[in-house]
């Protein structure tokens, strides 16, 4: 084979379709965002499903009892959370004047035994103090006046799943009908792999969850901090949003412990704890529980999560891992585009030389794909 000139057909129809979906997906987040997690809720609900349509033949019934199986203790643990965040909330008036005599100690800790000028600080926070309250009351506001939309995102999205469960066949067929035959087992292959990847990575998150619960309120029970459940399950979901999640789950009980106890170890604990757990979580549990299901380097990771949150906010966060997940194992199957899918890989660093060796040839280089062909 001979390559000629660039096919400009091909780029400027790849340019168009790039822009066209990026608007859609920007202006279509109300009912994208619902039916994207309605797909990650299928992956999740696809085993326990095919379990019960084992025994009851009739699909909608089974669907609906699948569905029902994974929402009550979702519904359980919804409802005990919203009974500890209602009281956190009621002792916020008193939290505030606490808040403000707990750092007045870290300021007079940091002066006295660190040799640290903390006037110009310490004038800062005396100066934007009840700012800095408002703050949690405003978000708390937007939040419940956006309850509303929250509620009809989660209808949608159960609405969404039950349809996707129903027709998943026709659907995998209708994907398969694009792919010529002599390509199908190649392409069933993908959507098998697609299907381990996203069950692997959604059982794994949901157990990784459940260990970091235990670990962070077991640790805050023995430091001593008021609704130690309630902070170790919500910085253990907060995880679900790589990095920064974590990072925001250990500085919510921080600032309660500083604002509630009555010393500064135990904030300094909490610190302690948190930072502790992560690190045992990312060296040991999550390698060990999620395993290679989602095997992507932490830049690529967060580029992904910078753009998924630009565009569909903490949505975008939470998707952003999954998706590119899933784009990792399509390109995979992609002749030109799988050189791609090395520089996601998690391997990147110590697997440099395949680019240079493997995919050294035409066929993997980007620019065989916008070139015109001719035979010799």
């Amino acid at each position: 084979m001979k390559y000629k000139s660039l096919n400009l057909h091909r780029l400027a129809s790849l340019l168009v379709i790039l822009s066209l979906g990026t608007y859609i997906v920007m202006v279509g987040k109300s009912i994208l965002s619902p039916l994207a997690f309605a797909v990650l809720f299928s992956f999740l609900l696809l085993p326990i499903c095919t379990r019960i349509e084992r025994v009851i033949t009739y699909r909608p019934i089974a669907i609906i009892l699948s569905m029902i199986t994974a929402l009550l203790p979702a519904v359980a643990i919804i409802t005990g959370f919203s009974y500890q965040f209602t009281t956190v909330i009621e002792d916020i008036p008193s939290i505030s004047q606490k808040l403000k005599r707990g750092l007045t100690k870290v300021i007079d800790f940091l002066q006295q035994y660190i040799n640290v000028d903390t006037n110009s600080l310490e004038e800062s926070i005396r100066s934007n103090f009840s700012t800095l309250l408002e703050m949690p009351v405003q978000l708390i506001g937007q939040s419940l006046s956006s309850g509303s939309t929250i509620l009809v995102s989660i209808l949608l999205m159960i609405l969404f799943t039950f349809f996707i469960m129903l027709y998943r066949t026709s659907f995998k067929n209708f994907a398969l009908m694009q792919f010529r035959r002599s390509e199908r087992e190649e392409a069933e292959g993908m959507f098998q792999e697609v299907e381990k990847v996203l069950q692997e990575y959604l059982y794994g998150l949901l157990l990784v969850i459940l260990i970091l619960g235990v670990l962070n309120s077991t640790g805050l029970y023995f430091i001593g901090i008021k609704y130690a459940a309630f902070w170790g399950f919500l910085a253990a979901c907060l995880a679900i949003i790589p990095y920064i999640g974590t990072t925001l789950g250990g500085i919510l009980p921080f600032i309660y412990a500083l604002a509630t106890t009555g010393t500064l170890w135990q904030p300094a604990a909490v610190v302690l704890l948190y930072s502790s757990v992560q690190t045992i979580e990312g060296n040991f549990i999550t390698p060990k529980v999620v395993g290679g299901s989602v095997s992507i380097n932490p830049l690529a990771a967060i580029l992904f999560l910078f753009v998924g949150g630009m565009i569909w906010g903490v949505s975008g966060l939470i998707l952003a891992l999954p998706f590119v997940a899933v784009l990792k194992v399509v390109m995979e199957h992609i002749t030109p585009l799988r050189p791609v899918s090395e520089l996601l890989s998690s391997d990147l660093y110590s697997d440099s030389e395949k680019f240079l060796t493997i995919y050294d040839k035409e066929e993997y280089r980007l620019s065989s794909y916008f070139r015109r062909r001719k035979k010799e």
